[in-house]
């Protein structure tokens, strides 16, 4: 398939599309309605409106048994497929009516589901497995519930091609922040933290984009452990701040060669899951740190991490002038200092709000316009970041 740059109109299109997505961290949807005006291999977008609705306890219980139990039954993953499908098709509804817009002008709903498996190809240490990615949330019910076709299930055209069917955003992070004189590395920091390296005035086949490694998902599961679950996050980096890095430690678990492995690479769950955290949370028993230590050393970990690929993969193609973060970690007060000392003074390190758009949003809006690339039979994976042999029209439409 052509480059999308040689596929689009040079007239000038205006399409409103609808983003839902559901990430690592499974604490809700993000729903937004974007009007995206696409002009040759220019797409300019407008935020017409933004909401999150947080999954219900009970939900995202079944949820996380899933990830907790990989065997999953198969009246498991069934039943919960159509529960979030469900769940998904009333957020889209209830973003629909506060938008005010009608219902007909909107092109196309894009759904990224719940991930709840995903095995690239080259993953260390997972053992023999084909190349192989799940999302559940079944989207012929949001189609049905809504009355609008819906594009979904991204991710597998991209492994069908050879890719790893991640990292997906990186297509929005160059139609939507790349610059023509500065080099930029947009930095998202969700449950997984995600890098994309945009050169200044650089091609689509010029982007870098991988998964750096574990962002607040090993955070939130530490703070989570010690509080017996009544509290969810370290809500602004606090007791991180209060707590000491163990050096030595982090060293230690800086030696996982996820961390060296050269892109194309995307991690989650089934690397960094339940039993790293169970892995950390015994060690750090062992080495006799309070919660607050820990924390510090996992923070520590997400910023290492992040610093490393930076210097291992970007900085030897060109110093960025910027660095945009994003995601829950962009309000995590430890995170954004540790990095402002890690990188040099000549980077400027702001959020997405800085630029006008709204981080929360961010990965919804993504999927409005991978949505849309799919219903106008444009390609959506970015071959460079993913590893995928060419480029290919990601998702699959369900029509009402």
């Amino acid at each position: 398939m052509e480059p999308m740059e040689s596929l689009l109109s040079p007239r000038k299109e205006e399409y409103l599309a609808v983003g839902l997505m559901s990430g690592t961290s499974a604490d809700g949807v993000d729903a937004a309605l974007v009007r995206f005006i696409i002009q040759g291999s220019n797409i300019q977008d407008q935020l017409l409106e933004y909401m999150n609705i947080p999954y219900p306890r009970p939900l995202r219980e079944k949820v996380f048994k899933l990830f907790r139990d990989e065997a999953g039954s198969l009246n498991q993953v069934c039943q919960l497929n159509f529960e979030i499908g469900a769940f998904f098709a009333r957020a889209a509804e209830k973003l629909i009516r506060m938008s005010g817009f009608p219902r007909e002008a909107i092109r196309v709903i894009g759904s990224h589901g719940q991930t709840v498996y995903h095995l690239p190809p080259n993953q260390k240490n997972m053992g023999a497995y084909t190349p192989s990615t799940l999302q559940i949330g079944e989207a012929s019910f949001i189609a049905q519930q809504t009355g609008l076709p819906v594009a979904s299930d991204f991710r597998t055209a991209d492994i069908a091609a050879g890719g790893e069917g991640a990292p997906l955003v990186p297509i929005a992070d160059y139609y939507l922040l790349r610059h023509s004189s500065r080099t930029r590395i947009i930095q998202n920091i969700g449950g997984i933290a995600n890098t994309t390296f945009l050169p200044a005035g650089g091609s689509l086949d010029d982007v870098i984009a991988f998964d750096s490694g574990l962002g607040n998902m090993i955070l939130d599961a530490v703070v989570k452990s010690f509080s017996k679950g009544r509290e969810a996050m370290d809500r602004g980096g606090k007791r991180a701040m209060r707590g000491k890095p163990d050096i030595k430690w982090l060293e230690e678990i800086m030696r996982n060669p996820y961390f060296t492995r050269k892109p194309p690479k995307t991690t989650g769950r089934e690397l960094f899951g339940e039993q790293f955290t169970a892995e950390l949370l015994k060690e750090g028993a062992r080495r006799k740190l309070k919660m607050e230590d820990i924390l510090a050393t996992a923070a520590m970990l997400t910023v290492e991490s992040i610093v490393q690929g930076y210097e291992k993969f970007c900085f030897p193609r060109s110093m960025p002038q910027e660095v945009i973060l994003g995601g829950g970690g962009a309000r995590n007060a430890f995170l954004v200092n540790a990095l402002k000392q890690r990188l040099p003074e000549s980077i400027r390190i702001v959020d997405h709000e800085t630029l006008g758009i709204n981080s929360q949003a961010k990965e919804a809006l993504a999927f409005a316009l991978l949505g849309l690339l799919c219903i106008l039979g444009h390609p959506g994976n970015v071959p460079s970041a993913t590893g995928a042999r060419k480029s290919v029209s990601l998702g699959k439409l369900y029509y009402p």
